[in-house]
């Protein structure tokens, strides 16, 4: 009697103890359920989407500081770039013809027996020197290449001359001197016979023409060549050996 009632007391305790563990882990579970609740709650809080947008606002302001930021740098290095390239921009150098310095002038007629005026031909022999002017209205140093100078009458070469390379500082003006020499050119029927008619009229016209390329050093740097085309037509004076006139052109071609 005595057994039974011990055992009966030993599964009332083990009892008790299994229903309070029971209870103790579902409070525990419970409380733990209710942190979860709690923090899904508090997560959805007005408070914590306020401060999301603050920050989102936050980053775009800042994102729109550097754009402005970078907008006024390139505005002002493009107005630094704009100056820069006004005050020292190249420009083209002018170079002409000044002047026709004539030592000697003949015109031969070299008629045949039995032969008109109109059918004869002519020897041009010439000894002049031709001054040319270059102007250079850069800041920086110009260099120019040589250029042959061709002369014609009515089409007809006649002469020819060379004008040396040479350099120019800048805002400054040259004088570039050259001899142009002809030889007892011998012009046959019918030029011949109008440059026979013009030296009796006391002038008679010439056409020069010649090419070259300059360039302008800027800070070290080169500048791409720029062709200068000249065309030129002049008036000589046959008896006087002075030069009655003259039209100069440039052509300026940039490459």
């Amino acid at each position: 009697m005595g057994d039974w009632k011990g055992s009966r007391d030993g599964r009332s305790s083990r009892a008790w103890s299994l229903s309070r563990y029971t209870s103790d882990t579902g409070l525990t579970t419970l409380k733990n359920g209710r942190g979860r609740l709690e923090g899904l709650v508090g997560s959805s809080m007005p408070g914590s989407s306020s401060t999301a947008r603050k920050r989102s606002e936050q980053w775009m302001w800042s994102c729109c500081c550097l754009m402005g930021g970078f907008l006024m740098l390139l505005l002002l290095f493009t107005c630094i770039g704009v100056v820069l390239w006004l005050v020292f921009r190249p420009h083209s150098p002018e170079f002409s013809l000044q002047a026709l310095n004539i030592t000697s002038l003949t015109v031969k007629q070299m008629a045949q027996p039995g032969k008109t005026l109109n059918s004869s031909s002519a020897l041009l022999s010439m000894n002049s020197t031709l001054v040319f002017s270059a102007v250079n209205t850069n800041r920086f140093r110009v260099t120019y290449s040589a250029m042959v100078v061709n002369a014609t009458y009515q089409d007809v070469a006649v002469g020819h001359t060379l004008v040396p390379a040479f350099g120019q500082e800048a805002h400054s003006n040259v004088s570039v001197p050259t001899l142009l020499i002809m030889d007892k050119v011998n012009l046959v029927r019918p030029t011949g016979a109008d440059l026979l008619e013009d030296a009796t009229n006391d002038q008679f016209p010439l056409y020069l023409t010649g090419r070259m390329d300059t360039f302008v050093h800027t800070f070290g740097f080169k500048s791409p060549g720029i062709h200068i085309e000249l065309r030129c037509v002049i008036v000589l004076r046959y008896h006087e050996l002075k030069l009655a006139s003259k039209q100069c052109g440039t052509n300026v071609v940039h490459s």
